[in-house]
């Protein structure tokens, strides 16, 4: 009987909750030690081998991003060598065929995909006698090879020289190019790799492609360790990324036989593209291998220390975790057998607590899903359907004030307060209602009710509360028609969020119950817009101010909405950056205007806005005015007024410099420092600009507008006047350029 009953005491220890959490921890800490042990030993075989697969890949990887660049680069550059611009150039040079080769060129050099710094024509059989032309400006061959494009290895000679050479294209090693304008300082450009292209026919022209080489290796290179060597046929390096100055040549690369092999502590990789006839090598140390491979004695211990620790911790747990409960269920038990349990323990309240709050948190998701088309499993995605139940959304807009003053925290801290208030008196007449912010500055209320006239009394009780807060910002509530399906969310959104834009600028709490018939934009007249645009060009503040205070007391009754007159302030805004732009310049004007957009939207009456307009222009205008006191520039103000005074005629740098006794490159330099633009950008843009005038203020035709200002090809001038304006010259006329700003 006496060992019956012991048997019978240790089974039911056995069956106690507490053993059972040590056993299933000691089963689980087991398992995972012989999971280790069996990782490790295999971990030990099969990590080498897995390195090398990796390395060859990683190395495949690279050689066919670098064959099929250069496959695309070797294709898209024969296209661009006989191309329509440059065949002219080719056959017949003249200056004027440089501006359009040159808009080609840094066409080419902008696309960030092809890794291209610069491409670079050379004749040598012209009647302009040697010339280069590269994407910056035209030169003798004097002053591009040892100035612009200077190399230790391939100095003028070595262009020369290839005149002389039968192919029609090859790719020549990396080297590091610099600039060498300003003597005895020079200016390292980049390690770039060049391709020559050549006519088989014309032997005194050919084209020079410059390949970024390191931009290239970090966008086709994803080794561990920084080392590449790329070979040609000929056994010469191509490009040169080796972590040591000493690298294997291409003989004894392929004396090896098989593609991985370790050299004097080395793993050397390499691979041979049968194409291109390019050998590409990446070495990686033998020792990294190695001593990822190796089991030592550090790894054991910590193996050890982590199951001791695993145990330790398993008692500890189970400890943890069994006496709550063993408390939890003395307590559901109470002092009786059989007696109905009643909570009096605070854990348990916060339970329930957290519970209630968990049921609403995960409504208000389902809230959120809704709205923003979140789509999760079936499984794990809240629910909030509902039939023939109505609801409105309430949207709680708020503008801070820039006078406001936080004692404590800050807009957002005022904002959380705010939802704790408007959530607390939703749920007391709605208990169903949900409360959350969507925006940094905005609340949203989805509120279910029977009848309005209960939400719209407390609605108007909240805007006595909020009245009296309006130092720190202004409130705007908008409350939608009544709904009464889920599906119909997303569109009971759109509506708050449109009527919230209906608001009126005015410094008081505002309810929007219904939507207004839009009214007129607010718009210049056209005699007001030239003249306003006039005047502030001039920089006469007074005159373009009275224009816009005019439009405002025009308009003040019947007031307008406070989108009408968001969308005037931004139109506005870009008609001071239109007029003052050839004036001030993007820069200037970037500092006076900053954060425009931002401003206008916090301004919450049309006074404010008005003053915030009317200064922009006051400081517009005399910005212009202090420009048109300053020293002016003897070589720029040149260039201004020859560009402005023979838009109709061809100007080129080379005549520009000539007329100025300076040579191109300098005269470039100097306008580019100068002005922050190059001269043929300028040009373009002084055409363009004029352009615009002509097809606004006048009848001419399209081809009689572009022949005034010196394009006589209307399809470059189509080309053009799209890049700088986003418009075609017909659609310009037509008064879409006033749509899109």
């Amino acid at each position: 009987m006496l060992s019956l009953r012991r048997f019978r005491q240790l089974r039911m220890k056995s069956n106690s909750l507490f053993w059972r959490l040590v056993a299933g921890f000691m089963c689980i800490i087991l398992l995972l030690v012989c999971l280790t042990t069996y990782a490790l030993s295999v971990s030990k075989r099969n990590v080498g081998q897995e390195i090398v697969k990796y390395n060859t890949l990683m190395l495949r990887n690279t050689k066919e991003n670098y064959e099929n660049h250069f496959e695309i680069i070797k294709k898209q550059m024969y296209l661009f060598y006989f191309s329509e611009n440059v065949e002219k150039l080719k056959l017949e040079p003249r200056y004027s065929f440089f501006p359009e080769v040159i808009t080609d060129i840094l066409s080419w050099v902008g696309n960030p995909n092809l890794y291209i710094n610069n491409i670079v024509f050379y004749s040598q059989n012209s009647e302009l006698g040697r010339f280069a032309v590269e994407k910056g400006t035209s030169s003798s061959n004097d002053k591009m090879f040892k100035a612009f494009m200077a190399s230790d290895r391939y100095p003028l000679e070595f262009w020369e020289q290839q005149f002389k050479e039968s192919y029609t294209h090859r790719m020549f090693p990396a080297e590091t190019f610099y600039s060498n304008i300003f003597q005895g300082r020079k200016t390292a450009l980049g390690n770039y790799i060049p391709m020559i292209f050549k006519d088989a026919g014309n032997h005194g022209f050919y084209m020079v492609v410059f390949l970024d080489a390191t931009k290239m290796y970090h966008a086709f290179h994803q080794g561990a360790n920084d080392d590449l060597v790329i070979y040609d046929e000929q056994g010469e390096a191509i490009y040169n990324r080796a972590s040591t100055s000493e690298y294997p040549s291409l003989d004894e690369l392929m004396s090896q036989g098989d593609s991985a092999f370790i050299r004097d502590g080395t793993y050397h990789f390499y691979i041979r593209d049968a194409s291109s006839g390019l050998t590409y090598l990446h070495r990686l140390p033998a020792s990294q291998l190695a001593s990822q491979t190796r089991l030592n004695f550090t790894v054991i211990a910590v193996v050890a220390a982590v199951v001791a620790l695993s145990v330790v911790m398993s008692l500890f747990l189970a400890a943890r975790i069994n006496n709550p409960f063993r408390r939890l269920v003395d307590s559901i038990r109470g002092p009786g057998d059989g007696e109905q349990y009643r909570s009096s323990i605070r854990e348990f309240d916060i339970i329930g607590s957290q519970l209630r709050d968990k049921n609403r948190l995960m409504k208000q998701w389902a809230f959120l899903n809704h709205l923003k088309d979140i789509r999760d499993s079936e499984h794990d995605r809240a629910k909030l359907e509902f039939v023939d139940k109505p609801y409105v959304f309430v949207l709680f807009h708020v503008i801070e004030k820039n006078s406001a003053a936080w004692p404590e925290g800050t807009f957002q801290s005022w904002l959380y307060y705010m939802k704790v208030f408007i959530e607390d008196k939703l749920n007391r007449t709605f208990p169903d209602a949900l409360t959350f912010q969507t925006e940094h500055n905005q609340i949203l209320s989805m509120v279910f009710l029977e009848a309005p006239e209960p939400l719209q009394e407390l609605l108007r009780d909240m805007k006595r509360v909020f009245d009296q807060d309006r130092d720190s910002g202004t409130i705007t509530i908008a409350v939608t028609s009544p709904y009464d399906r889920s599906d119909q969310m997303n569109a009971a959104y759109a509506e708050v969020r449109e009527r919230i834009g209906e608001r009126l600028l005015v410094d008081e709490t505002q309810i929007v119950n219904a939507s207004k018939v839009a009214p007129a934009e607010l718009e210049f007249t056209s005699e007001q817009d030239l003249h306003f645009r006039a005047n502030l060009r001039e920089g006469n503040a007074d005159a373009a101010a009275a224009i816009l205070k005019q439009l405002f007391a025009e308009h003040r009754t019947p007031p307008a909405t406070a989108a009408a007159w968001h969308r005037f302030a931004e139109k506005t805004e870009e008609r001071i950056r239109h007029a003052a732009s050839e004036r001030l310049g993007a820069a200037k004007l970037d500092e006076l205007l900053e954060n425009a957009a931002e401003k206008i939207y916090r301004c919450v009456t049309v006074a404010q806005l008005e003053r915030l307009l009317l200064g922009w222009v006051a400081q517009t205008a005399g910005a212009i005015q202090e420009k048109k006191v300053e020293p002016k520039d003897a070589v720029t103000s040149f260039v201004f007024d020859y560009v402005n005074n023979h838009l109709a005629e061809d100007i080129y740098l080379d005549a520009l410099a000539e007329k100025l006794n300076l040579s191109s490159g300098y005269l470039s330099s100097y306008f580019k420092e100068k002005t922050g633009t190059n001269i043929v950008e300028y040009v373009n843009e002084t055409r363009i600009r004029k352009a615009t005038e002509l097809l606004v203020e006048t009848r001419m035709k399209v081809q009689e507008v572009a022949e005034a200002v010196g394009y006589r090809n209307i399809t470059s001038f189509n080309r053009m006047f799209k890049k700088y304006t986003g418009l075609k010259p017909s659609d310009y006329r037509k008064g879409d350029h006033e749509r899109q700003e």
